[in-house]
């Protein structure tokens, strides 16, 4: 019996082209931000920070101008 594999080829049904691609370290990065919990976390620190930058610019009359003496150095 005579075998035909070196003139046959191999035909895959279509599939997702997003599987065939290669992931590179950005895809990873991004692919968390789906996450709404992640997403929580995050804003909650940002927030968590502006607030603490708001608290320490009103409690201290002076910070705006030592601020500004740090930028000039």
């Amino acid at each position: 019996m005579y075998s035909y594999w070196r003139t046959e080829r191999l035909i895959l049904d279509a599939v997702d082209r997003r599987i065939l691609q290669k992931t590179n370290a950005w895809h990873q990065i991004a692919s968390i931000f789906p996450n709404a919990d992640v997403v929580v976390v995050v804003l909650a620190i940002c927030m968590l920070g502006l607030l603490t930058s708001l608290v320490v610019f009103l409690a201290l009359p002076a910070f705006a101008e030592m601020f500004e003496v740090l930028q000039r150095l």
